[in-house]
């Protein structure tokens, strides 16, 4: 079972995969000049001989604490961003196994009104008495309930799920009555011995060429 990606999901997962990147990206630009003004009032306060500064005529101390403030925000931001992602994608997990569930919920009911169909036919065809029909219905829920078949109704084809189900209950389906369902009818042609509709025309096949008229006698010039 296959389930696709929300195109609308993924585009907002690579948004915020964006905005993440750049404000690290960002963070890391202010650290690189946090550092720097840093340094620099380091070499002034150890009486280093004074050269221009790079950062112009203001404050360092002033300037390092206004960034050192800005990567603070950047990095509050960062985690706010993140928070928002994670729980976007559990979100988005917590929909895809609702899906996942109400699908397998869906088929594994389609399962059991196939099997039960089979059941009540064959007890039709011998004649059954009604309990063996209650007994053979409460068999299969018990087995769809208790998981024995979990492994094979998320994707196993419905004819080879249907044909084990019938087995394990000991009844022989007449394929038949699923004449209204593509996977049973895709089932008959693949298991039936004999195409019907081709032996209607197979003994043509045998008949030899019609010979072709032959030419006529040559005038006898005689």
């Amino acid at each position: 079972m296959t389930t696709h990606e929300n195109p609308i999901d993924a585009a907002t997962e690579s948004r915020a995969e964006r905005h993440l990147r750049l404000l690290q990206e960002l963070a890391e630009m202010g650290m690189d000049i946090a550092r720097a003004v840093r340094a620099e009032a380091v070499a002034q306060d150890d009486g280093q001989e004074r050269t221009p500064s790079r950062f112009g005529r203001g404050d360092l101390g002033l300037m390092y604490s206004r960034i050192a403030r800005a990567v603070r925000q950047t990095l509050a931001l960062e985690a706010h961003v993140a928070e928002d992602a994670g729980k976007a994608r559990v979100e988005q997990e917590r929909r895809r196994v609702n899906v996942a569930q109400l699908v397998f919920q869906q088929r594994q009911e389609d399962i059991r009104d196939f099997v039960a169909r089979a059941i009540e036919a064959d007890a039709v065809e011998r004649n059954a008495p009604d309990g063996d029909v209650e007994r053979l219905l409460d068999d299969l829920d018990e087995r769809l309930e208790d998981g024995r078949y979990d492994d094979a109704l998320a994707d196993a084809p419905i004819a080879e799920l249907v044909a084990r189900i019938c087995d394990d209950l000991g009844i022989t389906p007449d394929w038949r009555i699923w004449d209204d369902q593509d996977w049973a009818i895709e089932h008959l042609r693949e298991n039936t011995p004999t195409d019907i509709g081709a032996d209607r025309w197979r003994h043509l096949e045998a008949l030899p060429a019609a010979a072709e008229p032959a030419a006529p006698a040559p005038p006898n010039s005689s």
